[in-house]
């Protein structure tokens, strides 16, 4: 009875560490989206890992599914780097919705102080909030402070059927590079 104890704890064990490891892996690889993915499917298995619930918020934050971060935010709360990495989720949740809601409902959100992140949507948000943008045919440009080559837009795409979707474009010298797609 014991080695069957002591080999389910052992398999377990190889199981959890596994899907770590298979989660690094992609992140490191920058696979972010399969991450994001992987992370969800493996999640309740891994959810009091926080080395796991963290690489899932850090997947995720780099997707299209930004909201799953909220998921990892109510989990990384047992020691100091966990509570951080959640504060760190929660600020760049709260400025996407606060983008959201300036740019579809016309907010006024330009008296808010939150903390900065070194995130693309915070980084977009401090910028929107601080009025340092051009506005043209509803598409807010931003220059990059400490990088003068690249530039930003921010604006609403409803192209979709019954959906708009807020949408960050990042270029540099002038040549589009990367595209965030928010629902």
């Amino acid at each position: 009875m014991m080695k069957i104890i002591l080999f389910i704890l052992v398999t377990t064990s190889l199981l959890f560490s596994s899907n770590l490891s298979k989660l690094y892996k992609m992140y490191e690889k920058q696979e972010y989206t399969k991450a994001c993915d992987y992370a969800l499917k493996y999640y309740n298995k891994n959810k009091k890992d926080e080395k796991y619930v963290t690489l899932y918020g850090l997947s995720c934050l780099e997707t299209d599914n930004i909201q799953r971060i909220a998921t990892p935010i109510i989990q990384l709360e047992k020691t100091k780097s966990a509570r951080a990495n959640a504060s760190y989720f929660s600020t760049i949740l709260l400025q996407k919705q606060l983008l959201r809601q300036a740019l579809f409902d016309g907010k006024q959100i330009d008296d808010l102080h939150l903390p900065t992140t070194n995130f693309i949507l915070s980084k977009i948000f401090n910028l929107f909030v601080n009025k340092e943008y051009v506005l043209k045919d509803g598409i807010y440009k931003f220059e990059d402070k400490e990088n003068k080559e690249k530039t930003y837009k921010l604006y609403i795409d409803d192209s979709s059927k019954n959906k708009k979707y807020m949408m960050i474009d990042v270029y540099k010298d002038e040549k589009f590079i990367k595209r965030y797609r928010y629902n």
